[in-house]
This record gives structure tokens, C-alpha cells and sequence, in this order.
């Protein structure tokens, strides 16, 4: 497990699987900011069948909470583009009532030292709808540097919205810990 102050990641477990299950696409979850598009038990089982949420072209880590090692939340990251090895991360947490807490940026910022310490990587990359404030200071306490707004990239609730595109390059997280 990779260990914050507050939050561990981890990967995906078999226990896990009901709380993916619950949680995909609960609207209470992912708010007004991210599509409610369901992924079926069945897909659950058959990913983790597939590659246990973990592979070169993704992977998916656990939040849990230190204290009594409970699951609030998880973070992704994935091929950004076909032939780059840059890589775009997610973070949901959802449990609602850990939000506001910093705990999102912690388990953010382990993803982002989890990935510039140990993937070939040089650009990591994020996206979030221009409405969703708390997720946009999620990657700006990271490090992320806004680089734009791309228009109508993402469905949600029956229409297409802006979002935010925030990146971090490998010299700048370097840079932030001191190594530059």
C-alpha cells in the first residue's frame, strides 16, 4: 500500500468488488459533474476476471482511509494517447462525507508520485468539468498547471460539457520536491 497522512492507495481486491459495483454510476457519488452511465455488475466481475483493474493501459487503486482502513474513494490513470507515454489520472471520492477534507488531494498526489516514481512517463494530464471547482483545486494543490478548456468533450445529463485540461510535467513534479 502506498502510505499519506491520512490515505493509503491500494489495489483492487475481490472484496472490493461490491463497493465498485455500488458506487459505479450512483448519481449521489459523481454529482452533476460526471456521466451516470452504469457499468453492469457483469463488466465489474469480468475486468476483474480480465486484469484485477490493473494493466498497462489502466489502472485502478483503492483510497482507503488510515485510520480504520475503510474505502472512500478510488483513482485512475490510463493511456492519455496512443503514442505518447503520457498518462491521465481520475480521482472520485465517494464517500460524500470525506469530501472537503484534502483527502482527495493527498490520494492524488501519491498517484502522481506513484507515477513520475515508478512509470516511464513525462506528462501527466487531468480533465474536469469547468463547473466542478473542488476536482480543479484537487489538481492545482498536485501541481497541475491549467492549460485550457476543451469544448464539449464530455456527455453528462443528456448534453455535452467544457471542461477544464490541467497537466504536470515530470521537471515541475521534480521540481516541487526539490530534485530539479
Amino acid at each position: 500500500m502506498l502510505r499519506g497522512q491520512r490515505v493509503g492507495l491500494r489495489h483492487v481486491t475481490e472484496e472490493d468488488l461490491p463497493w465498485i459495483k455500488r458506487t459505479t454510476g450512483d448519481p449521489q457519488v459523481f454529482g452533476p459533474f460526471i456521466g451516470t452511465r452504469m457499468m453492469t455488475p457483469h463488466a465489474v466481475d469480468q475486468r476483474w476476471k480480465d486484469n484485477g483493474f490493473a494493466n498497462e493501459d489502466a489502472e485502478r487503486l483503492m483510497i482507503c482511509h488510515l485510520v480504520d482502513g475503510s474505502v472512500i474513494g478510488d483513482v485512475v490513470h490510463f493511456a492519455a494517447a496512443r503514442y505518447t507515454t503520457a498518462r491521465e489520472i481520475g480521482w472520485t471520492m465517494a464517500d460524500v462525507a470525506m469530501r472537503g477534507q484534502g483527502l482527495a488531494s493527498e490520494a492524488a498526489g501519491l498517484l502522481v508520485d506513484y507515477l513520475f516514481g515508478n512509470w516511464p512517463v513525462n506528462r501527466l494530464s487531468c480533465g474536469m468539468s469547468v463547473h466542478n471547482h473542488a476536482s480543479r483545486r484537487v489538481a492545482e494543490k498536485c501541481g497541475f498547471k491549467h492549460e485550457g478548456i476543451q469544448r464539449g468533450i464530455v456527455f453528462v445529463a443528456g448534453e455535452y460539457v467544457d471542461c477544464h485540461s490541467l497537466s504536470l510535467l515530470r521537471s515541475d513534479w521534480m521540481a516541487m520536491k526539490g530534485q530539479a
